[in-house]
């Protein structure tokens, strides 16, 4: 289970990785400010949504799932604009 894990991770990593490099890419040599403000939030939404997705719009489960406290889920369900 371990190594699935972190062969998850890894996967995970260079996908991340791999889509970084192309956004800079896109930019045409333009400087960006606040890359890393956007990636985290950009994925943030994007793991909230999918597990939530997956969990069938479980608040509960999907704050266990994720780790973090169901009133900091339901804040940035908010924040983020996600529809349960």
């Amino acid at each position: 289970m371990e190594k699935t894990k972190k062969n998850t991770a890894s996967s995970i990593s260079k996908t991340i990785k791999n889509e970084t490099i192309s956004y800079i890419n896109k930019m045409n040599g333009q400087g960006v400010s606040n890359l890393h403000d956007l990636f985290i939030s950009e994925v943030e939404k994007s793991l909230i949504s999918a597990v939530l997705t997956h969990l069938g719009g479980n608040v509960t489960k999907t704050a266990s799932y994720l780790g973090i406290n169901r009133g900091t889920l339901i804040k940035r369900i908010k924040d983020y604009g996600i529809i349960v």
